[in-house]
């Protein structure tokens, strides 16, 4: 998981978050940008497609994403991950 790469996502997609945690401590910073930038793809997965199908596909992509992360798993294929 890129640390900068979730910072840039949240700063792009929610400017206001981004600006939040600014006011927050550096090692908060590190948890708190991984967890806003899962929440905004997560967020826009339903209107990213224009098929209800490829949209229900992103959001499955997403629920076996995290829950092989839980698991203690890596998984390749997106900044976030």
């Amino acid at each position: 998981m890129s640390i900068e790469a979730c910072a840039r996502l949240v700063e792009e997609g929610d400017p206001e978050r981004f600006a939040a945690t600014m006011a927050a401590a550096p090692e908060a910073r590190l948890r708190l940008w991984p967890l806003y930038a899962v929440n905004l793809e997560i967020a826009r997965a339903p209107w990213a497609a224009r098929e209800p199908m490829l949209a229900e596909m992103r959001l499955q992509w997403w629920i076996d994403t995290l829950r092989e992360l839980a698991a203690g798993g890596a998984r390749a294929g997106h900044p976030v991950t």
